[in-house]
């Protein structure tokens, strides 16, 4: 009786270790969950792959390779749309090491084919919601909140019941959509519908401050459309750094330094704008004759509150 308790406490612990994969990171990933295995996959390379080898990124492109190869072959539209977002992002990031990203790449590529499982058209899934309508634009939001849009990746993007991952969907804003909201912390925007009516969160990774510019590239030597814009447009001011942390104020007067395109040498600092999908870490030096008056200002004023 022992020798058979003791051969199924092995037999579940292999299952266990067998049903995870390591990283490039070296983190691990759950098999048997698919989609969200991709999603992970997707986090992980826009926070953690500015410094990978490409044994790494082979490592990832082998873990991504697993996950598409156990996706279902019918797929609803909220994981079709998952997968899709989380793969045009890996892309972003793999197309900047084209060189030891290139197995990812194709696996990206691949999946993009004809073999790409198709959402499933048996159940008709609810028309995801734009907050506001896309057409005609509003020029002005309502009282205390922000006129922005969601980030151009060619898919949905999801707005949750809770500041988390973790948390439950309540929709899905078609990207590109014009949208109300306002900062709940560095990491999400709280997301408002065209009345003013609170719909949830999103990851502000996701929200640019430029309903006009969605999907802001970098273009000339300064990024626009951005939700740093304002640091190059006014002075700050106390009130605008009421209740922030001494880590918020650190991104906040880096975020000057990054619309220049900076590179960062600090790990932090780098994982966090390169979430952002305008940032593109080209330059070692911002040389001060190319920040404007309100620049110079706001980065010594930003310090003295650090």
């Amino acid at each position: 009786m022992k020798r058979k308790l003791l051969l199924a406490g092995m037999v579940a612990i292999v299952v266990t270790f067998m049903s995870c994969l390591p990283g490039g990171g070296g983190k691990k990933y759950d098999t048997s969950k698919p989609v969200q295995m991709i999603e992970a996959i997707g986090n992980d390379v826009a926070a953690e792959s500015d410094n990978w080898d490409k044994e790494q990124w082979d490592a990832m492109a082998d873990n991504l390779e697993t996950a598409i190869r156990n996706l279902p072959k019918d797929m609803g539209e909220d994981d079709a749309a998952i997968v899709s977002s989380a793969l045009q992002r890996m892309g972003v990031y793999a197309e900047r090491h084209k060189r030891t990203a290139s197995e990812l790449l194709g696996v990206i590529a691949g999946y993009k084919g004809d073999n790409a499982p198709q959402p499933a058209q048996a159940q008709p899934q609810p028309a995801p919601v734009a907050a506001p309508k896309a057409a005609p634009a509003p020029k002005t939001a309502p009282s205390g909140l922000l006129l922005g849009s969601v980030i151009r990746e060619g898919g949905y993007t999801n707005v949750r019941q809770q500041p988390s991952t973790s948390s439950a969907i309540v929709t899905k804003i078609k990207d590109g959509s014009p949208i109300y909201y306002k900062p709940y912390n560095r990491s999400w925007c709280e997301i408002y519908n065209q009345n003013g009516g609170f719909m949830g969160y999103m990851h502000a990774s996701k929200v640019v401050a430029n309903a006009v510019q969605a999907a802001p590239a970098p273009s000339g030597r300064v990024a626009t459309g951005t939700r740093y814009d304002w640091l190059a447009a006014r002075y700050v001011t106390a009130s605008d750094l009421a209740g922030m942390s001494s880590g918020e104020l650190r991104i906040l007067r880096n975020a000057i330094y990054a619309r220049h395109y900076r590179r960062f040498k600090d790990a932090n600092l780098r994982a966090y704008f390169n979430n952002e999908v305008w940032y593109d870490g080209i330059r070692d030096e911002i040389p001060a004759r190319e920040l404007n008056k309100y620049e110079k200002y706001n980065i010594e004023f930003i310090k003295r509150y650090e």
